[in-house]
């Protein structure tokens, strides 16, 4: 199907696109709220600044899709295949990205306030300056990404795997982050004040010049981690691992 054929359906009031395949075409700037693109094939499409709000793109694949300045918000991208897709300044605020898989895309100033990522793959993802202000990020795979001063204050982060993530100067504030894989993650001068990291594995990670300000880190692992100029006031140690392998009290 070319675009001009879905946009005089669409403006005829059919909302319905199943599997359609849209492979490398230009859907610049156009407004395609409420469609239903299930299971269609976007591989490659430039929709820079397109508007898909509210539509369902569930198990749809936008590989290498260029959805940069998108309006995706409320959009449903479960179980959808996004390798590599640039998503640069799109607003995903309140979208559902369950299951998803977005190896080495591109979330640089996304606004992914609220979103759900569920059991999402983001593996060496570049999410630098992205908004995930509340989102729900549980068992989700990140290893290699960078959250390179990126706001994840409130997110939910149990049980995520975050190993080799790059979150210097991110604010993870108030965050969620039990039983959490941070080895040898890159946190210099994050805020990680407040956040819960119970039974968190933080082996072999740079906290240096980190605020964990009234952070639970009750059991977590901090054997070799880097505690230089880390404020720790106020913070729950107990039962945690220490940089020389003591057991706090």
């Amino acid at each position: 199907m070319n675009v001009e054929e879905l946009l005089t359906r669409y403006a005829a009031g059919e909302r319905l696109f199943h599997k359609v395949d849209l492979a490398f075409v230009n859907m610049s700037r156009i407004n395609l709220r409420d469609i239903d693109l299930t299971a269609a094939n976007l591989t490659g499409a430039n929709s820079i600044g397109i508007t898909l709000y509210r539509a369902n793109l569930y198990q749809a694949n936008i590989s290498q899709a260029n959805l940069s300045q998108a309006n995706l918000m409320s959009a449903n991208f479960g179980e959808c295949q996004a390798l590599g897709a640039n998503l640069s300044g799109a607003i995903l605020r309140s979208a559902v990205l369950g299951g998803a898989n977005l190896t080495g895309a591109s979330l640089r100033g996304a606004d992914m306030r609220d979103a759900n990522l569920l059991r999402a793959i983001l593996i060496e993802v570049y999410a630098v300056n992205a908004n995930l202000q509340g989102a729900n990020l549980t068992e989700v795979k990140l290893c290699q990404i960078n959250f390179t001063q990126a706001n994840l204050t409130d997110a939910n982060l149990t049980q995520a795997n975050l190993s080799h993530a790059n979150l210097t100067q991110a604010n993870l504030s108030w965050a969620n982050l039990t039983e959490a894989n941070l080895e040898k993650a890159d946190l210099k001068g994050a805020d990680l004040s407040g956040a819960n990291l119970s039974c968190a594995n933080l082996h072999l990670a740079d906290l240096s010049g980190v605020s964990l300000k009234g952070a639970n880190l009750r059991g977590a692992n901090l054997h070799q981690a880097n505690l230089r100029g880390t404020n720790l006031k106020e913070a729950n140690l107990r039962e945690a691992m220490m940089p020389d392998g003591k057991i706090s009290d």
